[in-house]
């Protein structure tokens, strides 16, 4: 079987896609795979560029970095009502 594209995946701090830097992949599921790994070991967001042979390489798809640091502070005392307090207590 043989296949009318391919998949290309780079930081996405590269606007266009360049020859040599970029990881090659057969298909779309392996292609996210990989994206999603190199975000996460690298710290930045992926681009995957679909290839079709003989033809222009096309943005396909971003896969964004999930940096554990940007998750929100979450106080499990916290009942999310600030109209149960009144100015002279804490909160």
């Amino acid at each position: 079987m043989t296949t009318n594209f391919t998949y290309a995946i780079q930081p996405s701090y590269l606007a266009e896609l360049t020859d040599h830097c970029f990881v090659p992949s057969p298909d779309i599921e392996s292609a996210k795979s990989i994206a999603w790994s190199q975000a996460q070991d690298e710290a930045t967001d992926q681009n995957i560029w679909k290839v079709p042979l003989g033809g222009k390489a096309m943005l396909w798809e971003r896969v964004y970095y999930n940096d554990p640091a940007n998750k929100p502070y979450e106080n499990p005392g916290d009942d999310g009502d600030l109209l149960a307090y009144t100015s002279e207590e804490g909160i």
